[in-house]
């Protein structure tokens, strides 16, 4: 149960970072469906399901003992440049929680931005530091706490917002495209704790389980900002918009913070053990090199980031995931 609940929490607080805490994602992919974004967002808590327990059983079938031997073993010569793609993707996505990060301290203590960035940064550097124990330590810490939060301020939002609801319609892609770059991020926080994968059972229920934490949350949080969407639909930080209570936002904020912060150190770590495939220098030296080139990337804006690069990956990324569920699929795992 241990295990199950750590995997769980660690799967859950990769995912819901920057983006999604500040509803940002869920009003791009989901929310200006209308109702139907309800029911497209379900299905993507499901194939998010799926595609956890495929990285999951390939990670535990293969028994690779590094990164790129496990990249090999799925795609075979085109191993290699499945994980630069996966490397750029883990940059871009820190790159956005360096700025959200920055955005949400900003908002919280009126603070100069560059400053609230530096805060920031010398926080996720610290946890850095820690390497892979920090990923399941901050996540199995500071998720239940983003699970609370978001389901509370959802109920909250539901009291106190006014219903006004857009017709606009998307393609039904938007689960898979969402799916796509936030299952793609997983693999290599995943594998960086395979030594939890130790059952299928373990795989199974830690999978499902993080499925449902994103659901309830996602959910509580969805139908307000459904219900609003014309009012937000171009915010930065929709969710932190519709509060309209100090105290609730300062409250809110720090979840949102948790969020980022639970994002930022997985993706961190993950790119830093990418990094060190490719360049052998000091690790030390990898995580200031990351987080500065982080911090120029994340001048491109939060907002910015959100809505126009994670589409473009999540639709070229999933070809791999497909290759990944298929490959799950015909061999299944072991007992």
């Amino acid at each position: 149960m241990t295990n199950i609940l750590k995997i769980a929490f660690t799967y859950t607080g990769t995912i819901l970072g920057a983006g999604f805490a500040t509803g940002k994602e869920l009003v791009t992919f989901f929310a200006s469906l209308n109702k139907k974004g309800i029911f497209s967002f379900l299905l993507a808590c499901l194939l998010l399901a799926l595609c956890c327990i495929s990285i999951l059983g390939v990670i535990y079938k293969t028994k690779a003992k590094t990164y790129q031997d496990f990249m090999h073993s799925i795609f075979g010569r085109f191993g290699k440049y499945i994980q630069i793609f996966n490397l750029l993707l883990l940059f871009v996505l820190f790159s956005a929680m360096l700025a959200g990060g920055g955005a949400t301290i900003c908002s919280m203590f009126n603070i100069n931005h560059i400053l609230s960035i530096f805060i920031f940064c010398i926080l996720t550097f610290l946890a850095l530091i820690y390497g892979k124990k920090a990923i399941v330590s901050v996540n199995t810490i500071l998720c239940p706490i983003l699970i609370i939060g978001g389901i509370l301020i959802g109920i909250y939002l539901q009291f106190s917002t006014i219903s006004v609801f857009n017709n606009n319609v998307k393609s039904v892609i938007s689960p898979f495209v969402y799916t796509s770059y936030n299952a793609i991020t997983t693999i290599s926080v995943l594998f960086s704790i395979k030594h939890l994968i130790i059952s299928k059972k373990i795989i199974v229920f830690s999978s499902l389980l993080g499925g449902m934490f994103i659901f309830f949350i996602g959910l509580s949080m969805l139908i307000p900002l459904i219900n609003n969407i014309d009012y937000i639909k171009d915010e930065s930080l929709p969710i932190l918009i519709l509060i309209n209570k100090d105290i609730v936002k300062n409250i809110y904020s720090t979840t949102v913070l948790c969020a980022i912060f639970t994002t930022a150190v997985s993706n961190g770590v993950a790119l830093q053990d990418s990094i060190k495939t490719y360049i052998k220098i000091k690790p030390i030296y990898i995580k200031i090199v990351i987080i500065l080139l982080g911090v120029i990337f994340s001048s491109m804006g939060f907002s910015k980031i959100v809505s126009v690069l994670y589409p473009i990956f999540g639709y070229i990324g999933m070809f791999e995931l497909i290759v990944i569920v298929l490959m799950f699929l015909s061999n299944g795992i072991d007992k």
